[in-house]
């Protein structure tokens, strides 16, 4: 039973930093756009970009061990029956 919470906190802090990540990245992006725009800068206008999922080490490394302890949690429960 503690694998299985532990897997699904691992796969839930996955998720949430990489929303965090993905919603700071576009927030600053647009921010420098919007100052381009309102400065009337010339020159060309940068493209608003979003991080990736490897952009941070800690998101797939706590998506995978996420899905490490959910499949040893379930097997655990099998090998008991």
């Amino acid at each position: 039973m503690v694998y299985k919470i532990t897997g699904i906190v691992f796969i839930a802090m996955a998720g949430f930093i990489y929303t965090l990540e993905r919603g700071f990245s576009l927030l600053s992006t647009s921010i420098i756009r919007a100052g381009f725009y309102s400065g009337q800068m010339s020159g060309e206008v940068p493209g608003v970009e979003t991080n990736g999922f490897f952009a941070n080490l800690f998101v797939p490394v706590f998506l995978i061990l996420g899905i490490i302890f959910l499949i040893y949690g379930f097997s655990k429960i099998v090998e008991n029956k």
